[in-house]
């Protein structure tokens, strides 16, 4: 690590730390960057789990996953589901399923999911 690159990490704030070895995380997992997903594609994406909620929608329950991957954010929706085991925040996870844009946001909806180990 040269001079530059100490400086740079001391001078770096913990989030931009924090981002950057999110991105660094994902490049060894041949996932794609969210900010790179393009919507109408069948994608492999990976993140950290920042936040679990359950929406009603349509009358049915949908539990939304919202991922940061040092990129961007997505959200996996799973509909008719109000909890995923080991679906928590700060847990890692892949995600696999077909991509959309919905209100700015990347959206899977049913995706394939593997957990991680952190």
């Amino acid at each position: 690590m040269g001079l530059r690159e100490v400086k740079r990490r001391l001078t770096a704030t913990t989030d931009e730390l924090h981002r950057e070895s999110l991105r660094e995380r994902w490049q060894h997992h041949d996932a794609t960057p969210i900010a790179d997903v393009v919507g109408r594609e069948r994608v492999r994406i990976g993140g950290e789990v920042q936040g679990v909620q359950v929406v009603p929608r349509a009358g049915a329950p949908s539990l939304e996953v919202s991922i940061h991957d040092g990129t961007g954010r997505a959200i996996a929706r799973f509909t008719g589901r109000r909890s995923i085991r080991g679906i928590d925040p700060g847990r890692h996870l892949v995600l696999e399923g077909l991509a959309r844009h919905e209100l700015g946001h990347v959206v899977l909806v049913n995706p394939s999911y593997t957990l991680l180990r952190t």
